[in-house]
């Protein structure tokens, strides 16, 4: 018996009137949502997997798009709830910190100020239901006028109160020239550990009355930013440009290649396992074991730099005979039949921490999540930890929670890689660098320039 498709339906003009005044209340001051929204990458609730935030048609890249430009942005997730949810998305302009700027909706989206996600279809047969949804932006009722840093904010439209999924993007114009240098760390203690970075900016089609003061940088590491450094300020002004060369300021743990999870195969999965099981609602698997390299030397070789990305390579398995199949062609991928898979961890310490473990990556939104907090299993002599994941490629590390100090910690510096996976000045990492204007008398930060730098290339 076929299945029955529910398609997405156009929103009536009653309902965009109504979400029109609701942006102007929101304008207005007028609007609860800021008390509970997190201005970071977070996903709220346990029922949405597998969120996505790229550029359209490239998984593994920056949300990051020109302004003006054709290139968009595509968030993407599972709901693995029982029912269709209605769900709403609006954009807050940010400030260079990530707080609200001074722009009202109205100024920077001359569009709706709240809109729906129109586009979601059931999985296919799986042995776990869900519904994924698709969202495209810009779009022809969501704009983007102006450049800077955004947060997309998605609620359920029934309890708007209370946010969904928040995610970080960016608009730049092109109009500073950024180049940068990577190479080792000034401070003798780091020189093995960490990779120090220099950045020039040309500022020829630029006005400023004092660069100094009006442009600042931001630097992120593999497109986390729970150690980024924002606000540099730039300390060497040229006749038509500014430079950003500190001497072991702007310098990261280099850290060590992501550890390879491969389970695009349900069957022969790439990454070895120790058991694969068919259970009610999920397939389970279990590692085997992995050991802490804080010790050892630096291996290089293929990761994503703590992304993932789902895909699948086992289509031939499938029937594709099937009458069910053939009806719904268009939805054999894995956005509608991507098996989810109970995945279980094993890092084998040698005997038990006095400190926490964590498994991070773009799998936990690089945060110390109590659902990736890993367990001492006396009767194996292990840590074990347990992660529900969509079939896929993924990265992952191993950390342990650092002992808080006196005052509250900087995010990153709560994760010790020490004994898990040690820390390495050759270890591949890309680096995006951020330029924002913020003229005097300016209301907000413009994102002027970007650059992508990598530790591997002169």
């Amino acid at each position: 018996m076929p299945i029955k498709i529910f398609r997405s339906y156009p929103i009536s003009r009653h309902l965009r009137s109504v979400a029109l005044i609701f942006g102007v209340l929101l304008t207005l001051g007028v609007g609860a949502q800021d008390e509970n929204l997190k201005f970071y990458d977070n996903t709220y609730v346990e029922n949405v997997r597998s969120v996505r935030l790229n550029i359209r048609g490239f998984p593994h890249s920056y949300p990051l798009i020109e302004l003006g430009g054709s290139a968009q942005l595509q968030l993407s997730f599972d709901d693995t709830s029982d029912e269709v949810v209605r769900y709403s998305y609006r954009f807050i302009h940010c400030n260079q910190d990530w707080q609200p700027s001074s722009l009202s909706p109205l100024e920077f989206n001359s569009g709706f100020t709240v809109d729906y996600l129109e586009t979601y279809d059931f999985s296919l047969r799986t042995l776990k239901n869900y519904v994924h949804y698709d969202l495209v932006f810009p779009n022809r009722n969501m704009k983007l006028d102006v450049s800077g840093n955004y947060l997309l904010a998605v609620y359920n439209a029934e309890d708007d109160e209370f946010p969904v999924i928040t995610r970080r993007f960016m608009v730049q114009e092109t109009v500073a020239g950024v180049s940068g240098n990577l190479m080792r760390a000034a401070d003798i203690d780091k020189i093995h550990t960490n990779q120090e970075i220099d950045l020039s900016v040309s500022t020829k089609q630029m006005q400023l009355r004092a660069p100094l003061q009006e442009l600042s940088a931001t630097v992120i590491q593999n497109n986390r930013w729970d150690n980024a450094m924002i606000g540099i300020r730039p300390n060497f002004l040229g006749r038509e440009s500014v430079r950003f060369d500190y001497q072991g300021k702007v310098s990261f743990r280099g850290l060590n290649e992501y550890r390879n999870l491969d389970i695009r195969s349900i069957r022969t999965p790439r990454t070895r396992m120790a058991s694969i099981t068919n259970e009610a609602e999920h397939y389970s698997m279990m590692l085997l074991r992995d050991l802490p390299r804080g010790g050892g030397g630096y291996l290089n070789y293929f990761d994503l730099n703590g992304d993932f990305i789902n895909v699948r390579d086992d289509q031939a398995q499938i029937n594709i005979a099937d009458d069910v199949l053939q009806a719904n062609f268009s939805r054999f991928q894995v956005d509608f039949n991507g098996e989810y898979v109970q995945m279980t961890f094993v890092l084998d310490t040698e005997g038990e921490l006095d400190q926490d473990v964590y498994i991070i990556g773009g799998l936990t939104e690089y945060q110390l999540k109590p659902e990736f907090r890993m367990v001492w299993n006396p009767t194996i002599g292990a840590y074990v930890g347990r992660a529900l994941l969509k079939q896929g490629f993924y990265n992952y590390h191993y950390v342990t929670e650092a002992k808080p100090g006196g005052k509250k910690p900087h995010p990153a510096d709560r994760l010790d890689y020490s004994l898990t996976e040690g820390s390495f000045d050759e270890t591949e990492n890309d680096y995006l660098a951020l330029i924002y204007w913020r003229p005097f008398g300016g209301r907000y930060d413009r994102l002027v320039g970007t650059a992508v730098l990598n530790s591997n290339v002169d």
